[in-house]
């Protein structure tokens, strides 16, 4: 079997949240042929075949860049040419030229559009791109969602709910092992060091015990509008607990505006550490009390992020959004939820938190439980490996019995009894 996904961008550029997904879509199909069609992150470059884990990447020279978006017409063509052996096309939404591409008939084999969020940020042209979206999801063979909540609040996706399937994300194996042994270590840590990295050396002692009384409560993301990282620096002066430390990671176009406010609310105790490695955001996770996702839009669909620091039995902070966000952590459960955008709300959300070590226990340990019942990467292979076997069945079913039919047939077969489990 042949899968092709396609996206805008894709690892080792700054892929986010929706690379990640991609990433564990080929783990989840080692054994497939699969191939990745995506853009270059610059003007400057030119397109370019490589591989990333060993799976093929083709990046795709762009024109230029408007709404966030890489314009490419070499990426139609080679949508056309590459995926003409296909059986299946994975279409990580939204990316307009994407949707352009089934406009035009331009890809072969099943259409799956892995729905991640809506199109906030192509508002000023919904007018434009709603035709186009609402023509891409007719195409469809399926449509996949990472949430409930993101079905029970699009007004787009309700039209299509026969087509739609929720498949939760998962975090890597590398973060549930070693999210566990953190979690177990912090069980017996004594409560006066919880949130501090561990650090070697009389010098880092003496830092680690300056740094004692003082809890972190961390943020992981871009630094774009829709985060909604003024309002955390807002809710963040008007704590009241002042043995806090802010640490965000991540960087974006409003990093120097981000900079300016913490400046002129005259926040000391905030460091912006910008774009970090996969380690070092570990380490930064290990290092916090608490993760705080202070999303203002539905733009944030899911946030991974929170399942990352779920792993490591972290509590979260996260905002009542008509997405699937409130559905991952789930307030009182494994953390708060508040009204999105609410300054008063999120500052009274961390206020509770650092105030209290036993509810963020309390908090983290159910997290972890929860994340290594449901967000494996074992669960999200089955339940997409699933899906698109019977799509090919589907397929196969409308087929004249030939050579073709029989050889997938086969491959179905042991696909099938591979994934017996599926749910």
């Amino acid at each position: 079997m042949k899968i092709t996904q396609l996206f805008k961008i894709y690892w080792p550029d700054n892929g986010g949240g929706i690379a990640k997904v991609m990433e564990s879509i080929a783990d989840g199909c080692e054994g497939c042929v699969q191939e990745m069609i995506v853009c270059q992150d610059s003007r400057k470059k030119k397109s370019s075949e490589d591989s990333y884990k060993n799976i093929a990447v083709y990046r795709c020279s762009q024109l230029f860049e408007f709404a966030s978006t890489p314009v490419s017409p070499r990426f139609l063509f080679e949508v056309k040419r590459r995926s003409k052996d296909s059986d299946i096309v994975i279409y990580h939404f939204p990316y307009p030229m994407a949707d352009l591409a089934v406009l035009l008939g331009m890809y072969s084999g099943r259409l799956v559009v892995w729905w991640h969020c809506g199109f906030e940020k192509y508002q000023k042209l919904g007018f434009l791109y709603q035709p186009l979206v609402r023509h891409t999801l007719r195409k469809a063979d399926c449509i996949l969602v990472s949430s409930r909540g993101n079905l029970e609040h699009s007004d787009v996706l309700k039209r299509f709910l026969k087509k739609c399937r929720v498949v939760p994300f998962c975090v890597s194996e590398e973060y549930l092992q070693r999210g566990q042994a953190h979690a177990a270590a912090f069980q017996q840590q004594d409560p006066g060091t919880v949130g501090q990295a561990p650090e070697s050396g009389e010098e880092g002692q003496q830092r680690a015990d300056r740094r004692r009384k003082q809890l972190c409560i961390l943020f992981i993301g871009r630094l774009v509008w829709y985060k909604g990282c003024d309002v955390l620096l807002h809710a963040f002066a008007r704590m009241k607990h002042k043995g806090c430390r802010l640490v965000l990671v991540g960087s974006g176009p409003l990093e120097q505006e981000l900079k300016r406010l913490a400046a002129s609310l005259q926040l000391k105790n905030v460091r912006f550490a910008g774009r970090v490695s996969e380690e070092d955001k570990m380490r930064q996770i290990e290092a916090c009390d608490f993760l705080v996702l202070p999303s203002v839009s539905e733009a944030e669909a899911f946030a991974v992020v929170q399942l990352e620091a779920m792993a490591f039995g972290k509590p979260v902070i996260n905002t009542r959004l008509k997405s699937g966000v409130p559905y991952v952590s789930v307030d009182g459960v494994t953390g708060i939820t508040v009204k999105p955008g609410s300054v008063r709300e999120l500052a009274q959300a961390m206020e509770e938190l650092a105030a209290d070590e036993k509810l963020r226990r309390k908090y983290g340990a159910n997290a972890l439980r929860i994340v290594q019942k449901e967000y494996t990467l074992e669960k999200m292979a089955k339940r997409y490996r699933k899906v698109f076997r019977e799509l090919l069945e589907e397929q196969d079913r409308g087929m004249p019995k030939s050579g073709e039919r029989k050889r997938r047939k086969g491959m179905l077969a042991v696909e099938g009894k591979e994934d017996e489990d599926c749910i």
